[in-house]
C-alpha cells in the first residue's frame, strides 16, 4: 500500500500530539488524586501549568520556524519556475 510522505508526517505529528496531551492529562489526574494539602496541590498545579506553557511556547516557536522555512522555499521555487517559464516561451508569443 502506498502512503505519501505527508500522510506519514501527519500521523506522526498526531501521535506525538496525542502522546503529549495524554501525558499532560495523566499528570493532572495524578496530582488531583494524590493525598496532598490544598496549598501544596495548588502550587504543584501552578508549577505544572507553567512548565506546560513553557513547553508549548517552545514547540510553537519551532513549528513557526519550520513553516517559515517552507514558505520561503515555496516562494523561491515559484520565482524560479516563473523565471524558467518566461525564458522558455517563444519570442513574440503573448502569454497573457
Amino acid at each position: 500500500m502506498y502512503y505519501s510522505q505527508q500522510s506519514g508526517s501527519n500521523s506522526s505529528s498526531s501521535f506525538w500530539l496525542g502522546l503529549f496531551c495524554g501525558a499532560a492529562a495523566g499528570a493532572a489526574a495524578a496530582m488531583l488524586f494524590a493525598p496532598k494539602p490544598g496549598a501544596e496541590l495548588r502550587r504543584d498545579v501552578t508549577d505544572g501549568a507553567s512548565r506546560l506553557r513553557h513547553t508549548a511556547e517552545e514547540k510553537y516557536g519551532q513549528a513557526s520556524d519550520v513553516v517559515g522555512d517552507w514558505v520561503d522555499r515555496s516562494r523561491r521555487a515559484v520565482t524560479e519556475g516563473k523565471r524558467a517559464f518566461m525564458s522558455a516561451k517563444p519570442n513574440g508569443m503573448d502569454m497573457s
